[in-house]
């Protein structure tokens, strides 16, 4: 769904690692572009703690020169004090718990009762995105346009890429023939 709209989607279970903010946010300053991290996590110690640690990798990685926004949409505060979503017993061991206890109170939310986001069906996480990225387009006409001129550029410069190496690998047979015939 992400790639129709020309949008990057990063996946991963837990923390990101180091590595992989640092690529993203390498990628995002070639770019130089506004970024908006769209972000689908737990309401758990662990799944509340990521997104402010991928911010602060971000920005530290950016050195201050990302332009970023962050958005969460699911799970939220929300979502959770809502009572419609299946709930299960948090681990009140885990190194995150005191700070996601204290955010849990400021919310008004128990606790105790950590959400997963798969408890939000399929369709309500597909239009969430949708929503989401949508409402960061300001004309779809205009987008859908630079996305297709941006697509048939790339695959402009794929296409020279694949020539440029058969003219290298012509060039580069031709002269170890004429190497050999030199010997000879």
């Amino acid at each position: 769904m992400t790639s129709a709209w020309g949008v990057g989607l990063y996946s991963c279970r837990g923390q990101s690692s180091k590595t992989f903010v640092h690529e993203a946010v390498q990628q995002y300053m070639r770019q130089g572009k506004p970024v908006t991290v769209i972000f689908c996590g737990d309401w758990d110690p662990t799944g509340r703690c990521v997104p402010r640690s991928v911010v602060e990798r971000m920005q530290r990685y950016g050195n201050g020169e990302l332009d970023l926004e962050f958005r969460q949409i699911a799970i939220t505060a929300a979502d959770v004090r809502s009572g419609r979503l299946a709930t299960h017993d948090v681990n009140t061991r885990d190194v995150n718990f005191a700070r996601f206890r204290e955010q849990c109170l400021r919310e008004g939310i128990d606790p105790h009762a950590a959400v997963e986001v798969e408890a939000l069906s399929p369709d309500l996480l597909r239009q969430r995105l949708e929503a989401a990225i949508e409402g960061l387009v300001d004309d779809v006409r205009q987008w859908n346009i630079q996305f297709r001129t941006e697509d048939a550029e790339r695959e402009l410069l794929r296409s020279l890429q694949g020539a440029l190496k058969k003219i290298a690998r012509r060039t580069t047979d031709e002269s170890t023939e004429g190497s050999a015939e030199d010997q000879s």
